[in-house]
């Protein structure tokens, strides 16, 4: 019997790295998943971020929600921090980020 098991990295793997960030999904990519599942919302500038909260406090050293703040102001935030000091410096991802990194990789089944 044929094994159609499919594993998939929830917000990239966030176990292994801070969710929704391209580090996350970098290591999903080396782990041969299957798939990838994100979350996206809007900037206060209409611009698709990857992050799973509204509010950015959860994930990041910030303060208020997505969407009442600008790209500029969320890709100043420390989003891996909280997850690891070796993340200290992760940001934010836009989802054409994501989109690029997983072009790059070849992961276009995706």
């Amino acid at each position: 019997m044929k094994n159609n098991t499919k594993v998939f990295a929830h917000r990239g793997g966030g176990l292994s790295a801070p969710e929704n960030t391209l580090a996350a999904f970098s290591r999903a990519i080396k782990q041969n998943v299957s798939g990838i599942e994100l979350d996206v919302q809007l900037s206060k500038d209409n611009i698709p971020v990857v992050i799973h909260d509204a509010a950015v406090e959860r994930t990041t050293n910030g303060k208020g929600t997505v969407s009442e703040l600008s790209l500029k102001d969320l890709k100043s935030l420390d989003a891996g921090s909280y997850f690891s000091k070796s993340f200290e410096y992760e940001m934010i991802p836009t989802l054409e980020e994501v989109l690029n990194l997983l072009n790059e990789k070849n992961m276009q089944e995706f």
